[in-house]
């Protein structure tokens, strides 16, 4: 019982950690401060790979979906499938760039399209070699 309750409150924040990120602006992390844009050409604009803004813009949006792709599984044990995982993390960040269309300083990139549904892909891999290395299929 006690195990159930960590991983619903695990998969909680992992959703909360996601929507207080994309959803709500963030000084510290230069996110939702400018007007809006839109980006629509996979692998463009990401920026100089050696500067920081490179660095929390491709890190961060595939560090955001890594825990989605680990409890997601944990959560709900009949989704415990890579293609599966890595389309509900497509499928979340797709919504959020939709409703980011409605916001006046947020972007909307298919870069973080593609960056989130691979932290999702990421954190499902992570998942597996988790129930491989302890044998532990029933959680």
């Amino acid at each position: 019982m006690k195990k159930k309750i960590l991983i619903n409150i695990l998969f909680i924040f992992s959703l909360i950690f996601i929507f207080r990120l994309t959803m709500l602006p963030n000084a510290s992390l230069g996110i939702g401060m400018n007007k809006g844009e839109l980006n629509f050409i996979p692998l463009i604009n990401l920026g100089n790979p050696l500067s920081p803004d490179f660095i929390v813009n491709v890190g961060g949006n595939i560090v955001l979906f890594i825990p989605f792709g680990l409890f997601l599984p944990l959560k709900f044990p009949k989704l415990r499938r890579t293609l599966t995982v890595t389309l509900m993390g497509l499928s979340l960040s797709i919504l959020i760039e939709c409703i980011q269309l409605s916001m006046p300083n947020r972007c909307t990139d298919i870069n973080d399209v593609i960056l989130n549904t691979s932290g999702a892909y990421i954190g499902y891999r992570i998942f597996r070699k988790f129930l491989a290395a302890y044998n532990v299929l029933s959680l």
